[in-house]
């Protein structure tokens, strides 16, 4: 772990600022393992103020390469800290670009909540099979996450070049 990471984990477990203000704070051991980067990232005023992280499912994050640079980003599960909504923030290496789905942002058939989630994983890139809503399926740039409903409902936040968007998967 960077000197940078230590001082950025040490400075949200001592003084409770940014991740976990209003969540109860994951330990230190579950900030340990979030990639370097991440953090710092995610505690740029703009999203901090807003933000925590949220450790509620496990894997609480998961890497991929979700806008297809040939760089390893990161999607984290985060919770609204107002309005207690969960999401995801997905953090593109390299540029410290924060794109939040869910926790209080309208995302497609997943909505602005994502506490139907109860498992997702990395979708590889390439074609995607027709879904249940029957649009026409996307050819992903980079890797996806597989939102999923067990049991229930599943659906793709992929990358299409300025925005994440939803393809419906199954119901």
């Amino acid at each position: 772990m960077s000197l940078r990471h230590t001082l950025v984990l040490a400075s949200y477990l001592a003084f409770g600022t940014a991740f976990g203000a209003n969540d109860a704070k994951p330990d230190s051991v579950a900030l340990s393992s979030v990639p370097p980067g991440v953090l710092e990232a995610l505690d740029q005023p703009t999203v901090a103020a807003k933000f925590s992280i949220s450790t509620h499912l496990n894997p609480f994050y998961i890497q991929g390469d979700f806008n297809g640079d040939g760089k390893q980003d990161c999607a984290i599960l985060v919770r609204n800290k107002a309005s207690g909504k969960l999401g995801i923030a997905i953090v593109h290496a390299g540029k410290g670009h924060v794109s939040i789905i869910g926790a209080g942002n309208a995302f497609g058939s997943g909505g602005d909540d994502f506490a139907w989630m109860d498992a997702w994983y990395v979708y590889p890139r390439g074609k995607v099979c027709e879904g249940a809503s029957g649009d026409s399926p996307p050819t992903l740039k980079g890797d996806a996450l597989m939102l999923i409903k067990t049991e229930s409902a599943s659906g793709l936040a992929y990358w299409a070049g300025a925005q994440y968007k939803w393809y419906q998967q199954g119901d």
